[in-house]
């Protein structure tokens, strides 16, 4: 009974300390002023139109990703709603926290120290993502608006590639509307192209199943 409450306890802290690393990861690549991960691009995109923060903008976006999970035939209790909600939360305010440490600290200028910023920032999210899909005891809103997608077309490329969509054409029309790119740029098309491989990655590097016991 002890070995299986440390062996939980450990796969908790390893899933809280994925939300945070993520939420790390994100706040590099949105300092780094390059283009930041669909979601989070969206998101910047609506802070800029809005009174809210990047943080508050999240968990505004990921309330709608729920909704639209909802709609499409998804169905949840009561409790993985919360809880799915609570971690958002968590997320949102780790990017804020994140975000205001690197004003006090550091902003890149140049485009230089700014890729280095976006480089240092990409394996972060995706190393969270890897351990945190691992783990998977409550998803984020968008990971089950995938999942309902998926299901919806029966493809999980079509499913994953909507998904993504979603957020994307969202940060366009936001842009469009302040005559600016505003989250998107060249670090919002490499964070595509390699968060899948970076994640298949770090799966090899930290399988949980082998190293929490």
């Amino acid at each position: 009974m002890l070995r299986s409450t440390m062996s939980q306890q450990k796969r908790i802290t390893i899933y809280l300390f994925s939300i945070i690393i993520n939420a790390l990861g994100n706040s590099f690549m949105v300092t780094a002023a390059i283009g930041s991960a669909p979601w989070t691009s969206a998101s910047e995109a609506l802070a800029r139109i809005s009174p809210l923060t990047v943080g508050l903008a999240i968990v505004c976006l990921h309330i709608f990703a729920l909704g639209s999970a909802l709609a499409l035939g998804s169905r949840f209790s009561w409790w993985t709603i919360i809880l799915s909600f609570s971690l958002v939360v968590l997320f949102g305010v780790a990017i804020d926290f994140f975000l205001a440490i690197h004003q006090l600290l550091y902003v890149p200028s140049n485009l230089v120290t700014r890729s280095v910023y976006m480089i240092i920032g990409m394996p972060m999210i995706s190393l969270g993502l890897a351990l945190y899909l691992q783990i998977g005891f409550v998803l984020m809103p968008p990971d089950y608006l995938m999942k309902s997608l998926i299901s919806r077309f029966k493809s999980t490329t079509i499913g994953a590639t909507i998904s993504l969509a979603i957020p994307f054409l969202i940060a366009s029309v936001l842009s469009i509307v302040e005559h600016e790119l505003i989250g998107i740029g060249v670090g919002t098309f490499v964070f595509l192209l390699l968060n899948g491989p970076l994640i298949e990655f770090f799966q090899r590097i930290f399988p949980i199943s082998n190293r929490v016991k």
